[in-house]
């Protein structure tokens, strides 16, 4: 099989591997699309501290169930579209036991710490598939991914009807973050961002921006509120800037809640975490509850025509070279799909 594997920091080639056994408890399956992540591009770029070198990218994606080894009961057989939600749990230790198995103690990441989905077939765990619902658009099934992260980033942030949400960092996760937002009722929810085109896309959606290369976000945040801060504060860009910001942001008696992936070690501002009695939670990837709840709400067709707007370029998998190259340059674009496989 064709597989874009990642040797060394900065380089993805197309590679020729035999195609991998589902070993006990795990499944095999023939990809048709996949999603170029923000991650894909760290581990590409050896900014992914954990990634292991050599592995195959990928982690959004859907395909076609080829083969069960397993005993446990799944709600798929050969022959079925599925999702897969893409990391492997030992589901026995503390977290996962709590059903959070997304921050287990031995967890795996396809894409990061085992192969992943570029490739025409990746074998994964059987307890991680899950049956596509029928006449699902393709391409908008592979979004099922990143619309789990931001259900689960919602989840975790404990947001009631009626609340306000600001969110800083206005990329795919960001807006996803803000469509649940709104789905689960917050009443104000502001994306601030610098990147023009992404400040349009969540206009576009109908949010409340603000270009914080134009305006202080600080000043904006009591502006909009009436000097109160926001109810909840998602933190997605990752930077030291916003890390310094939240705080000043969310209201006395708030929540924040740590998406993005910093880039260092960044301080925050606990004497006023302690003066207002401020939360703050870390989030990561998803619970697997969250992941079957986006399934749902894809099922559902509540959002699919804002989320499909999303995808805006395709690529072969011969052209992996040439797609990552785009997804890394190009900053008018929000998902790249690759087209693996035939359905």
């Amino acid at each position: 099989m064709k597989a874009a594997v990642v040797n060394s920091i900065g380089e993805v080639c197309l590679e020729e591997r035999i195609i991998p056994q589902a070993k006990k408890n795990e499944a095999l399956v023939k990809v048709i699309y996949g999603g170029i992540c923000g991650t894909d591009v760290h581990v590409m770029m050896g900014k992914h501290k954990t990634a292991k070198y050599p592995v195959v990218l990928g982690h959004e994606f859907i395909g076609r169930l080829v083969e069960l080894n397993t005993a446990e009961d799944i709600d798929a057989k050969p022959g079925d579209l599925v999702f897969v939600q893409p990391f492997e749990s030992c589901g026995t230790c503390e977290a996962c036991i709590e059903g959070r198995e997304n921050v287990c103690s031995k967890l795996a990441i396809l894409g990061v710490h085992r192969d992943g989905c570029f490739a025409e077939y990746v074998a994964v765990p059987a307890s991680k598939v899950f049956k596509m619902p029928d006449g699902l658009d393709m391409k908008l099934a592979t979004l099922v991914e990143p619309l789990a992260v931001a259900v689960h980033d919602v989840k975790q942030s404990g947001l009631k009807l009626g609340q306000t949400a600001l969110i800083i960092g206005g990329g795919p996760i960001g807006l996803l973050i803000a469509i649940v937002a709104r789905m689960a009722g917050a009443t104000k929810i502001v994306v601030s961002e610098v990147n023009d085109y992404r400040l349009r896309f969540a206009e576009k959606l109908g949010f409340e921006i603000i270009d914080a290369k134009k305006s202080d976000l600080k000043s904006m945040a009591k502006d909009l509120t009436e000097s109160k801060g926001f109810d909840v504060v998602f933190e997605v860009s990752g930077t030291k800037i916003a890390t310094e910001q939240m705080t000043e942001c969310v209201k006395t008696g708030g929540r924040i809640v740590i998406v993005g992936v910093p880039g260092d070690k960044y301080a925050v501002d606990t004497g006023l975490m302690l003066a207002k009695e401020i939360e703050m939670v870390g989030v990561r990837i998803h619970a697997t509850k969250n992941y079957v709840a986006a399934i749902e709400i894809l099922k559902a067709n509540i959002i699919n025509d804002q989320l499909i707007d999303f995808i805006d370029s395709e690529f072969s998998l011969d052209k992996i070279e040439e797609a990552m190259k785009y997804s890394i340059e190009d900053q008018k674009h929000f998902k790249t799909l690759i087209k693996i496989g035939e359905i």
